[in-house]
């Protein structure tokens, strides 16, 4: 995974990042969590969480041992918004973390608010179609 910026903005606490990653607000960083729109790191380069639509999140189910405990607090953070694990290692996770991180063998939990808006923002982001739905296709063809 290539390196991710210096995080900005002030040094806030993790409870803070955390609430503001789910909350999709700008926040500062702690020396633990940044986000970088739309990913929320963990470790400055290990990524924890990704936001494929605006309430519909994915979660890494497989973080590196070191940051296994990152994890509880970001589904905690995610509850207290009102979010949802509707799947838990969702095969359909496997194309997004590949164009967005390069991850072949990772592992992600689908969160959200409502189950068919995240499993339609997670279809869509498996065809990197993340502006809208895809057009039908021309039956003259």
């Amino acid at each position: 995974m290539a390196p991710f910026a210096r995080p900005t903005g002030p040094e806030v606490d993790d409870a803070t990042v955390l609430s503001c990653f789910a909350r999709d607000v700008a926040a500062g960083h702690s020396s633990r969590f940044h986000v970088e729109r739309p990913t929320l790191l963990v470790g400055r380069n290990i990524g924890a969480a990704v936001r494929i639509a605006p309430r519909t999140v994915l979660v890494r189910a497989d973080l590196p041992e070191r940051f296994a405990g990152a994890k509880a607090e970001v589904e905690e953070a995610l509850r207290a918004e009102g979010l949802s694990c509707f799947d838990e290692d969702t095969l359909l996770a496997t194309p997004v973390a590949l164009q967005l991180f390069g991850l072949r063998l990772s592992s992600w939990d689908l969160w959200g608010d409502d189950i068919d808006d995240a499993f339609a923002a997670l279809r869509a982001g498996c065809v990197a179609d993340q502006a809208g739905p895809m057009e039908p296709p021309d039956p003259s063809l």
